[in-house]
């Protein structure tokens, strides 16, 4: 007797892009950026996800250690997303690691009111620079 099995996909109905880059500081300090892309207007649960697993993915790989921080650039997504939407990683919230969203210029007071400000700003040099800043006072 064999047992029903049913085929599922773990692909995402989305049109949300991303890439990723490293940034190391000279202390060794690793910075992630990832940078998301998302042209429609209307957010849908597999857009959600696709952010959620993206960051989380991405705070947790070892290139050669994983990230000591972390830029999210959202300057390229259409629509207006709030502080439900899972974009930041639990990993760097619970072990309290820099983190940066990069926002367009004309919604920084929209996302003041949603995100820590601090977190804010609408240039990824000036979220390197600020980050670098940071992290490097610790060590000298």
């Amino acid at each position: 007797m064999s047992y029903l099995r049913q085929s599922v996909s773990l692909d995402l109905d989305t049109d949300v892009t991303h890439q990723c880059y490293l940034h190391n500081t000279r202390d060794g300090h690793l910075i992630g950026i990832i940078e998301f892309t998302k042209p429609s207007y209307i957010l849908k649960w597999g857009d959600l996800e696709y952010f959620r697993r993206k960051t989380e993915e991405f705070s947790v790989m070892p290139f050669p250690e994983c990230i000591n921080a972390i830029i999210i650039d959202i300057r390229n997504i259409a629509s207006f997303i709030d502080n439900e939407v899972p974009i930041i990683p639990w990993r760097l919230l619970e072990e309290d690691c820099p983190i940066r969203l990069v926002v367009p210029a004309d919604r920084l007071e929209h996302y003041a009111g949603l995100f820590e400000p601090t977190w804010l700003t609408s240039n990824v040099e000036t979220a390197i620079q600020e980050i670098r800043q940071f992290m490097d006072m610790f060590v000298h």
